[in-house]
């Protein structure tokens, strides 16, 4: 049966697309490519339409973060998290596989503290407001 599918036209369409060359990647995944290969990871490939094991394109998502990362644990299937390129994913699965700490590179990195004002801005803020300082 694989045969026979592989030489109809509809397995053929399906050998054509693998073959075709997979859009550059951007400047967030390039960087994510990069640091792969810093870490001594490989990201793993795979047939699908984003080209990553476990990566999955979320068009109607909101927000800047379109690429979701599932993997099987046992007989059930794990989300791991939303990621703002199919490359940064990847990154995310390669080094959950090899075993090291993932848990900073899920959570979102923490907000900037608010400015703080200076003390020199503040007393002429009240100067031009009309009022003393020290009352």
């Amino acid at each position: 049966a694989a045969i026979a599918y592989a030489r109809s036209e509809y397995g053929r369409a399906d050998a054509a697309k693998l073959l075709q060359p997979r859009a550059a990647p951007t400047a967030a995944g390039a960087e994510a490519i990069r640091q792969a290969a810093r870490e001594g990871l490989t990201l793993t490939a795979s047939s699908n339409s984003t080209g990553y094991k476990g990566v999955c394109y979320r068009p109607k998502e909101r927000g800047s973060k379109k690429y979701e990362l599932k993997v099987r644990v046992g007989d059930k299937m794990a989300f791991l998290g939303c990621f703002a390129t199919a490359e940064e994913a990847a990154l995310f699965f390669a080094r959950r596989e090899a075993g090291k700490d993932t848990s900073d590179h899920a959570a979102l990195p923490p907000p900037p503290p608010p400015p703080a004002p200076s003390t020199a801005a503040g007393t002429e803020a009240i100067q031009q407001a009309g009022g003393e300082v020290g009352d």
